[in-house]
């Protein structure tokens, strides 16, 4: 281990400091989003149902073989996002708990490899995505002052 005076101590601070500059913008894109993962598990939001778990559901049937549609709820703080899978269609419902609405949710369909697909909710905060194929999905809701991001369901 190298020992420093004072002054050279603070020489090599200095070259660090203006080293910054050298960074890439990889490297400073890469370390934002190491760094955005400290709070994941705080920001997704619950799955609080799938009806796809139901007990004796996986015998009864396989996927897309269900009598009908596959229903999901999801939570975070006071928001609930229900979520219905009926063929290629999805339906869902933003409620908010106490019903301080500031208008409608802006609500985004996310896919591995595949555009994001964003729609806002009526005045009842219901939203409806067609030709949904089978697959990874995620949701992303937001409104003024909260988002919900869901984890990721295949259906």
């Amino acid at each position: 281990m190298t020992e420093w005076n004072d002054e050279e101590l603070m020489a090599e601070l200095t070259a660090a400091v203006e080293e910054e500059t050298a960074v890439s913008d990889r490297r400073r894109a890469a370390a934002r989003a190491a760094f955005t993962w400290r709070t994941v598990d705080a920001e997704l939001a619950e799955l609080l149902h799938d009806s796809a778990l139901d007990a004796g559901a996986a015998v009864r049937s396989g996927p897309g073989d269900a009598g009908g549609p596959r229903m999901l709820s999801f939570r975070r703080s006071a928001v609930t996002l229900e979520v219905e899978v009926d063929g290629d269609e999805v339906l869902g419902e933003v409620v908010e708990d106490g019903g301080s609405e500031t208008g409608p949710a802006t609500v985004t369909l996310q896919r591995p490899g595949a555009d994001d697909r964003t729609v806002e909710t009526n005045a009842s905060g219901f939203f409806r995505f067609s030709d949904v194929g089978p697959g990874s999905v995620r949701f992303v809701v937001s409104r003024a002052g909260w988002s919900l991001t869901t984890p990721w369901a295949t259906i």
